[in-house]
């Protein structure tokens, strides 16, 4: 039997996507992958339009920043390490480089093609804008410039304090912006002084921090949040057993949970609004939002296919938020207190539909605003009419429906 690191990489590897693989099917069968394909091909008819009909004053460089800075800053690593290995792979440390060269392999690859990808499709665009470089050497910086940021996102993980690595990450991130404004604005030369002297500054800070032989618990706290965020994600579609989930407190979303008042018939509704709100649900659905706002803006600042494409997008960004709240479903189901507590068990299910109804109207409402403006401002208000009429439709309709249909099955599944 193998024993090395390398195959303890492979068969963990293995064994978690095997262990996605009916999920990424049940994933499948909900038609998402066709929306997305439909999205894509809706996407790109939109940016051709926009490539011949682009204003003068278009901010190139400023859209270039917005669209390469977060692929090319973000370094995640998969190390499918887990709590039991402080114990069992500690006195294995020695060996762990090796381990970890997979790991880099395995992210890298992927990170490069992706970057590689977003850069071709911002390619036309930079060629209509300032274009000071050829496509294969924006490519190549880009590329560098993502090498450069997987090295220091490492030099961050092994920093013991943790403010200093949320501080450095913060400025990585700005910085690196600076640099891709000032490869897609100015001359190669300065392009290139500028990296010089901020990897200089980098290496320099990074050196003066104390810092861990190797970041366990690190790695294994960013493990942990990958496998939650696929749980989370798997569990809209069905029932995925999932670890616990940790708290998250976030201020700018507490005022709505506090309005709530402390009644026994009011349990579930607390219940369930606070697990959105601090948990990795309402992360995804918070991040999903900020997509969906800047898509529909851009669609319907472009009047994607005159407007009805627009009004699309607001649709498919409101499903989708609609599916990661569905997520909901399966929180507590089954928790054993519900059956302690002397709380009126029947009510769970109209206290999800009020949550969730609350949460979808107001996602949808965020979602809809870009369009409310952009789309009447250029006299499209039908489209923007039918944004929301067919949202609404959904959110009140069609939602009630499929969550009274997941929690039956989940409640017959008890039973």
């Amino acid at each position: 039997m193998d024993r090395s690191v390398d195959s303890l990489w492979s068969s963990r590897s293995r064994a978690f996507w095997r262990d996605s693989l009916p999920y990424i099917r049940y994933m499948a069968q909900s038609g998402l992958p066709g929306v997305t394909i439909m999205l894509l091909f809706a996407g790109l008819a939109g940016y051709a339009r926009l490539l011949h009909h682009l204003p003068e004053a278009f901010p190139y460089t400023l859209v270039g920043v917005i669209f390469l800075t977060p692929i090319v800053c973000w370094s995640p690593l998969r190390t499918w390490l887990r709590e039991a290995d402080i114990v069992f792979l500690v006195p294995r440390e020695s060996q762990m480089d090796r381990y970890l060269r997979r790991s880099f392999r395995y992210n890298g690859l992927a990170g490069a093609a992706a970057a590689a990808l977003f850069c071709a499709i911002y390619l036309p665009l930079y060629v209509h804008g300032p274009g000071k470089l050829q496509a294969l050497p924006l490519l190549a910086a880009v590329l560098i410039l993502k090498l450069i940021n997987t090295a220091a996102a490492w030099r961050e993980r092994v920093l013991v304090s943790s403010s200093a690595r949320r501080g450095f990450r913060i400025l990585r991130w700005i910085v690196t912006a600076v640099g891709l404004a000032a490869l897609l604005q100015t001359e190669v030369w300065k392009s290139a002084i500028y990296a010089v002297i901020a990897v200089m500054f980098f290496a320099l800070l990074y050196s003066r921090s104390a810092r861990y032989r190797f970041p366990w618990l690190t790695l294994i706290g960013e493990e942990s949040r990958t496998r939650r965020r696929y749980n989370t994600f798997f569990s809209s579609f069905t029932d995925v057993p999932s670890e616990s989930n940790p708290v998250v407190r976030r201020r700018y979303a507490d005022w709505m949970a506090s309005r709530i008042s402390y009644r026994n018939q009011h349990a579930f509704v607390y219940l369930y609004a606070h697990t959105l709100i601090r948990t990795e649900l309402g992360g995804i659905v918070l991040r999903l939002l900020g997509l969906g706002v800047v898509s529909g803006s851009l669609a319907a600042e472009s009047g994607l296919f005159l407007g009805w494409g627009a009004a699309a997008v607001c649709l498919l960004f409101v499903w989708l938020t609609g599916i990661q709240l569905s997520s909901l479903v399966q929180s507590h189901r089954h928790s054993v207190w519900r059956h302690v507590y002397p709380l009126p068990d029947r009510s769970r299910l109209s206290a999800l539909l009020k949550v969730d109804r609350t949460a979808s109207l107001l996602l949808t409402v965020i979602l809809w605003l870009p369009h409310a403006i952009l789309l009447t401002a250029q006299g499209d208000m039908v489209q923007a009419a039918a944004a929301i009429l067919l949202s609404l439709v959904y959110v009140l309709g069609l939602r009630p429906r499929r969550i009274k249909r997941y929690f039956s099955s989940g409640a017959d599944d008890e039973d």
